[in-house]
């Protein structure tokens, strides 16, 4: 009897609205596979989901094992001709996917995309260390298997894709390249005005739902100033407002507890979930340092990379980004001091769009569907 191939996502977090289609979960269950979510968070992230509250969505065919024994279980009833997908872990990630090795016949998909310029181009002398000392590393983790795992297939991007975890693919790894999720995006969005407008890439930074796991980037809460940023926020829009003669739209990080269940923003429109249209129609982008950015170079849009004494700590967010770009950020603790002149060369400075394309977006102006690009591979033509 004919049984459908079978794809088990395991998302890295709880899923959430735009994950459906992000990680391409809709168009396998389109298509015909047997598709299903079995999440790992529990085990990985304990306490994540009740400490992180943000609205989750509910899709079909998730699975929640309570215990190791019951996600072995489940697993255990795949088959050669199935397929698990993963999209990059941690180091009790990897430990857990070798424990998964050896309770399944199914085979295992790592799909990176995503990568940003803090992985490749670091700013600080003690980032650039790591970088350098990070592949001398690596190799010898290989050689002992230490805090590796080898992926059956391995999908990259981009270039730089490929240094985001390579402890996930070994000798015996077969390769392909496509192109980013975010990139997949901007190629079916459609148009969202012809009314001129900026639009704000928030970050999610000041108040960030994963600073209860990455207290390294995002630092502590007790630590940081909302008020004060959301003011020196609002004042830097009504500059942007007067001097540029355009309206602000806000497109809300999808995790953002700010702007969550919020139409506007001192009077600013707040859109979740729009990213690629709302750039595609824009005038420019502002933005504290998100890899969103990656929309307007797919639309060449002008850019604008901003900081405040309120968000200091991830300063080596929007460093590494106009690193690569070889762009500057404009602080805008004092907005007297900002130029009109200054702001407008810095935003038609889009002299490293296709190095930062070629590198970080895509491997080639290929229009194919990277999820066409997997589906092929998992049935063999």
């Amino acid at each position: 009897m004919f049984r459908l191939t079978r794809i088990v996502f395991i998302p890295l977090l709880p899923l959430i609205e735009r994950d459906y289609k992000y990680l391409g979960i809709n168009y396998f269950k389109e298509r015909g596979f047997d598709v299903s979510i079995l999440e790992t968070h529990q085990f990985l992230l304990p306490g994540y989901k009740e400490a992180v509250n943000i609205k989750y969505a509910k899709f079909d065919n998730i699975y929640e094992p309570e215990t190791l024994n019951d996600l072995f279980k489940f697993i255990n009833n795949l088959s050669e001709n199935d397929y698990i997908f993963s999209f990059g872990t941690t180091p009790e990630g990897v430990k857990l996917l070798n424990k998964m090795r050896i309770n399944t016949n199914a085979k295992f998909v790592t799909y990176v995309s995503g990568s940003i310029p803090l992985t490749s181009a670091p700013c600080g002398v003690l980032n650039n260390l790591k970088r350098a000392i990070a592949p001398v590393l690596r190799k010898f983790l290989f050689r002992y298997g230490i805090g590796t795992f080898e992926s059956d297939i391995y999908i990259t991007g981009a270039p730089k894709d490929e240094l985001v975890y390579p402890f996930l693919a070994g000798p015996k790894t077969k390769k392909i390249h496509g192109h980013g999720r975010d990139y997949e995006m901007c190629m079916t969005t459609n148009s969202y005005s012809n009314k001129p407008y900026c639009v704000f890439l928030d970050t999610d930074v000041i108040n960030a739902s994963d600073s209860v796991i990455f207290k390294d980037i995002f630092g502590k809460d007790e630590d940081k100033n909302i008020i004060d940023y959301q003011k020196k926020l609002v004042n830097f829009f009504k500059w942007i407002e007067k001097n540029m003669s355009v309206e602000i739209i806000i497109s809300a990080h999808p995790k953002s507890r700010i702007f969550l269940n919020k139409e506007t923003f001192h009077g600013y429109k707040i859109v979740f979930d729009s990213s690629p249209s709302l750039v595609k129609s824009s005038e420019f982008v502002i933005n504290e340092g998100s890899s969103a950015i990656m929309f307007a170079i797919y639309f060449n849009k002008p850019i604008l990379f901003f900081t405040m004494k309120e968000i200091s700590f991830f300063y080596d967010f929007p460093c590494s980004f106009t690193k690569a770009l070889n762009k500057k950020i404009i602080p805008i603790d004092d907005l007297n001091s900002l130029k009109i002149e200054d702001i407008k060369d810095e935003l038609n400075n889009k002299r490293k769009y296709n190095y930062y394309k070629y590198n970080y977006l895509t491997y080639e102006n290929d229009l194919e569907s990277v999820f066409k690009i997997i589906e092929d591979e998992l049935i063999g033509t």
